[in-house]
């Protein structure tokens, strides 16, 4: 009775993750039809002006430099949003398989930061359901982000493998490393994500590990069950 209802948490809290993250594209979507649109009016007017202020000599220039600062911020802006915007569009991730979406993030990372990624498949990996894709999907995302932002890392490798009953995907990066055990009971700290990480992972069953020390790098190593 138990693991009957284990398994009935597990199917429905994956099912929220699928919602989650379609809900996420929707706000993406709203986001391109909005607020990027009106962003990318104001400038087009801005430029306009700006042409106009240049070619009648009266104009005070400090007024023109304020023209200028104003259209280098909302580019600034709309160059920050839509690079969020393609961090966090869901990648089809109904329609490709496991391996194709991280080899998708794992460009994505490389271009954004130019640092390289190796990405090393052991073996036959297992099809997986929509909330796994979900997870690791995100997991990896967010452990590439702590080790460029937190760990200024410049090296990554992406390991996936399984056991008889689990996929494991380990993340490892040359970065600073920290006290794993300091941030963990640190509130002011945020977790660098982990705790995010840990309640995706948890809700389907498996389990993270983090092994770091300063000066060393980090490691993230994830399981999920899967059917044998």
């Amino acid at each position: 009775m138990v693991n009957q209802q284990t398994a009935e948490f597990h199917e429905t809290s994956g099912r929220f993750l699928a919602i989650a993250e379609r809900e996420v594209g929707r706000i993406i979507l709203d986001i391109h039809d909005g607020p990027v649109q009106n962003i990318f009016a104001a400038l087009s007017q801005l430029y306009v002006v700006q042409r106009q202020m240049a070619q009648q000599a009266d104009e005070p220039p400090e007024e023109l430099e304020r023209i200028r600062r104003s259209i280098s911020l909302l580019e600034n802006a709309l160059n920050e949003i839509r690079t969020f915007m393609g961090t966090f569009r869901p990648p089809e991730f109904e329609r490709r398989d496991l391996v194709s979406i991280l080899e998708g993030l794992l460009i994505q990372h490389e271009e954004l930061t130019g640092n390289p990624v190796d990405l090393q498949l052991d073996g036959e990996l297992p099809t997986v359901e929509l909330p796994v894709k979900i997870s690791l999907y995100r997991i990896l995302q967010e452990a590439l982000s702590n080790a460029v932002r937190h760990g200024e890392a410049d090296q990554h490798t992406v390991l996936l493998s399984r056991t008889t009953s689990a996929l494991v995907m380990e993340v490892a990066d040359n970065g600073r490393g920290f006290d794993v055990a300091a941030i963990l009971h640190n509130p002011m700290a945020g977790h660098f994500g982990i705790d995010g990480m840990r309640e995706r992972i948890g809700i389907l069953g498996g389990h993270l590990d983090i092994a770091s020390t300063p000066g060393h790098g980090t490691r993230i190593r994830v399981e999920v069950p899967v059917p044998l």
